[in-house]
């Protein structure tokens, strides 16, 4: 029964004071839907500022598949201060629907800092690792759409490229050399802090893209063409040749990408056991006599101090890397996990295991899962039910959705059902409730003292 007072319409809510939260979304309350969208869209034109409802909004778009529309309500109540976790979650999943997957992991981001559920955070932070990767993809995607244009951009000043190298030998086992070679360089490159190195795991993305095979990898032409896209000044290739009787030589061409020319080469041969030192002679060397950086002390020695003290670990990590670009995830963490049983101390082995075991979780966790663990942590449902409960609306029957149906539902709350005879107690500061304020509600009164007791919420404000 509802009862018009002012002439502005009334809610009637059966709940106890200070326990209203308990009935908002919890089980058995209906979610916020496509069929509410109406009466959400005219919440929102009626209170422009009432974040509840633009939020509600927001989630039944993303529920109907309007994905586009759901964007464009979110991003304006993000826009409007309206910190939320359901805002940032619904906001993100919209994204990655719309495969903007940078977006979506700046919302999910954002869903960390204001989000209420732990378990929720947790999966998030994983799937802002797939989203990361998926972005490298996409932006190889549209560097190879765009080649034409990549020309006429100027390179990042001293920035670098390191290619996997080609690789000549019978010996599979030597294979993983080609990626765990290349992320070695790229890091001791990176810690001269002269250059500017290019992401690995962005290179192989575009190097995946331009289908380039191992065959490529040492092709000058590739080189150049890899290094336009990704604006970068000099790239370095070369080639591992397996020599025999467990030796081997590293030969480097260190290439400028504007001039199509090759501005250094070097070499270095020894055994397998001593992969390692040939590796850090080839890196300091490039950066003092081809690219004319002055190493400090402690910069050399940092680049000759990162390795691992086991080959077998180290082509095990490279293992693990190819599997990576490959992306199988299961198959990479098992040979990080290889790795790291060989050499506990490890570090980029360590790095790269959390890297895998995240990106397998994301992987195996679909959207749907998402939605399912936001639902049950009620991030979202409760914020379009209260609106609908202020704004009156009500379900396809003609009956009150949301809390307030199931508020009315219940026959055992002494508060909907009290005892008989009990006293009216009208408005006054003794009712007052901080979580009635937040429906935007002052004052209450009880009214008759039959079997079924309503309570009258008088709406504050316009």
């Amino acid at each position: 029964m509802i009862f018009p007072t002012r002439n502005k319409p009334m809610r009637v809510l059966a709940a106890a004071l200070g326990t209203l939260g308990a009935v908002g979304c919890a089980t058995g309350a209906p979610r916020v839907g496509p069929a509410d969208i109406p009466a959400l869209e005219e919440a929102v034109s009626s209170r422009p500022q009432d974040a509840e409802a633009r939020v509600g909004l927001g989630v039944a778009l993303y529920r109907a598949d309007r994905y586009v529309d759901a964007v464009r309500v979110l991003d304006g109540a993000v826009e409007r201060g309206i910190r939320t976790g359901a805002a940032y979650l619904h906001l993100g999943l919209s994204y990655e629907a719309l495969e903007l997957w940078a977006q979506a992991r700046a919302a999910y981001g954002m869903y960390l800092e204001v989000g209420r559920s732990d378990p929720l955070k947790d999966e998030l932070r994983h799937r802002m690792d797939l989203m990361a990767r998926r972005e490298l993809r996409a932006r190889a995607r549209e560097a190879v759409a765009g080649e034409r244009d990549a020309g006429a951009a100027p390179p990042t000043p001293r920035s670098l490229a390191v290619f996997p190298f080609g690789f000549h030998s019978d010996r599979e086992d030597l294979e993983p050399l080609v990626y765990a070679l290349a992320d070695m360089m790229t890091t001791d490159f990176g810690l001269s802090g002269a250059v500017t190195v290019l992401e690995r795991a962005r290179l192989q993305s575009l190097l995946d893209e331009m289908s380039l095979t191992e065959a490529g990898y040492a092709d000058p032409r590739s080189g150049a063409r890899a290094g336009r896209m990704m604006r970068a000044e000099h790239v370095v290739q070369g080639l591992i040749t397996d020599l025999g009787v467990e030796h081997l030589r590293l030969d480097s061409d260190v290439r400028s990408v504007p001039a199509e020319t090759s501005v250094g080469t070097l070499t270095a041969e020894d055994e397998l056991a001593n992969l390692f030192d040939m590796e850090k002679d080839l890196v300091v060397r490039t950066l003092r006599d081809v690219l004319r950086v002055e190493l400090t002390p402690q910069e050399e020695q940092a680049i000759r101090e990162n390795r691992t003290d086991d080959l077998m670990a180290f082509l095990a990590y490279g293992r693990g890397l190819r599997e990576m670009d490959r992306g199988d995830f299961a198959a990479a963490g098992a040979s990080f996990g290889a790795a790291l049983e060989l050499d506990p101390g490890y570090q980029a082995a360590q790095l790269a295991a959390a890297e895998a075991i995240s990106l397998l979780s994301a992987s195996s966790t679909g959207v749907d899962d998402i939605v399912e663990m936001a639902e049950e942590s009620g991030e979202g449902d409760d914020l379009g039910e209260r609106a609908l409960d202020r704004f009156g609306a009500m379900d396809g029957e003609g009956r009150p959705r949301g809390a307030l149906r199931g508020a009315l539902l219940r026959s055992g709350n002494d508060v909907v059902n009290p005892t008989p005879g009990a006293a009216v107690v009208g408005p006054g500061p003794d009712t007052r409730n901080p979580v009635l304020e937040a429906f935007g509600l002052d004052d209450i009164t009880r009214v008759g003292t039959g079997t079924i007791r309503i309570l009258i919420l008088n709406p504050v404000g316009d």
